[in-house]
């Protein structure tokens, strides 16, 4: 057997199921998409910058929709399934995710045209056509990334995201360096570029069986999942971003532009933060499926200190030089949002708690509580993101998102930790009740 290489056995040590392939995926998709934000970010300037990220949230909320619906029950239920079962059931994903893909394109063009009802200053009515064709490819090639991951096919991801993203960011360079960009070419890039990445490896998608029996009761068994989870990626943008879209409505398009140039940076972490997330909710279903509660909850606490103490230490670099940061990716454009900075990097150290628990519920199939904590974080977006805004800027803008994700963490942790101790409590009050049938039985054995 060939030695590992020095970064795979650090990932070894570091735990989580997290592979070479996975983390190099996640490293270019992250890479990828910082440079091509930081490139638009040049070419446009703030306030047409924030355009753009506006636009990029409509998209954005569509991929939260597909996460909550298609991805994740996909990866708590799919690695449960026999090797006679697979076809079937993952004919019958592929039917869900194209029948929502449409749905969402169509919704996405509809919402798009009818933006300048509600906040004409935004002005991105005329970006209803390349924010659809951005949806659709986008949210195509994003499920068969996810697919390949939750079936162990880490290494056609990847190859699946270098067609997509080695393409995207050298054209997004010329453009903005011929000073051609415009909001509309950026859209139908990213769209052409992951439609590329999607075409490229959609070969690989096993031999499936498509039948309405199957279609029925794989829906419906998804359904118990993404039922809580579907309406929580509704609630979330009543909720955390709320507050973020505060900051426009009181500040314009380039307090957008703003948050989002912070975003980049910080957003370094999701090379990890998606890459677990890549991998994460499938290890965590086999384990409890094949080991129980127990091993299901060593691997959330092995996830929890290896990969949280690194997030805390990537976080602290940030925050403790936020100045330099910004002048060093943008120039002199951002280099006094410096405290806007700080704050993202304790938004992102306080995020990377959800992943771990969420898929700690997701592999016991139990996501009740992730809609159930919405109705308190509805309340207390309401109620303080205006005064928020309003007296604090964008500093307050952002503790608000903070508080947002603290409560749910709260929630999400608290009941994992019931939800397991449930199980070990009926585990050990079975126990005395099999070995007294056991004992029974080998008693009549005997006589």
């Amino acid at each position: 057997m060939p030695r590992p290489s020095f970064i795979a056995r650090i990932l070894q040590k570091l735990g989580g199921g997290l592979t070479l392939a996975a983390l190099f995926d996640q490293g270019l998709v992250s890479g990828a998409n910082f440079l091509t934000n930081i490139l638009l970010a040049r070419a446009f300037g703030i306030r047409e910058y924030g355009v753009f990220a506006l636009a990029w949230i409509a998209v954005l909320f569509a991929n939260s929709l597909q996460y909550a619906l298609i991805v994740t029950p996909m990866m708590s239920v799919g690695p449960k399934q026999d090797e006679a079962d697979r076809p079937s059931y993952f004919g019958a994903v592929l039917m869900q995710e194209l029948s929502f893909v449409c749905i969402a394109a169509l919704g996405m063009f509809i919402g798009m045209q009818y933006s300048n009802r509600l906040f004409p200053e935004w002005k991105i009515a005329g970006l209803a056509l390349p924010v659809c064709g951005a949806t659709l490819a986008y949210l195509l090639q994003e499920f068969l990334r996810r697919y390949f991951f939750c079936t162990r096919q880490s290494k056609r991801a990847l190859i699946s995201d270098i067609v997509s993203y080695l393409t995207q960011v050298p054209i997004i360079f010329w453009i903005g360096s011929r000073h051609i960009a415009t909001l509309s070419n950026a859209l139908w890039i990213i769209a052409a570029t992951s439609l590329a990445g999607l075409l490229a490896c959609v070969r690989w998608f096993e031999p499936f069986t498509v039948s309405w029996s199957a279609f029925k009761g794989v829906f419906l068994r998804h359904w118990r999942i993404s039922r809580w989870l579907a309406p929580t990626a509704f609630l979330q943008w009543g909720a955390g971003n709320l507050f973020l879209l505060s900051a426009p409505v009181f500040y314009g398009a380039a307090a957008s532009g703003a948050l989002r140039a912070a975003n980049n940076i910080v957003g370094v972490a999701h090379v990890w933060f998606l890459g677990l997330d890549n991998v994460i909710p499938a290890e965590a279903a086999r384990r409890f499926r094949h080991s129980g509660p127990a091993a299901l909850m060593q691997y959330v606490r092995e996830v929890f200190v290896r990969w949280g103490g690194l997030t805390l230490a990537f976080a602290g670099i940030i925050a403790a030089f936020p100045d330099f940061w910004l002048h060093l990716t943008y120039g002199g454009k951002y280099s006094q949002d410096g405290d806007v900075l700080r704050f993202y990097a304790l938004l992102y150290l306080i995020i990377f708690t959800l992943g771990p628990l969420r898929a700690g519920l997701q592999a016991l199939e139990y996501t009740a509580p992730v809609l159930l904590a919405y109705p308190v974080l509805i309340v207390f977006s309401v109620s303080l993101a205006k005064p928020f805004a309003r007296g604090f800027g964008l500093n307050g803008v952002l503790f608000g998102m903070c508080c947002v994700q603290l409560i749910m963490a709260t929630f999400m942790g608290t009941a994992l930790y019931l939800r397991i101790n449930r199980l070990r409590k009926e585990a050990a009050e079975e126990e005395p009740l099999f070995q007294q049938e056991l004992n029974e039985a080998t008693y009549k054995s005997a006589d």
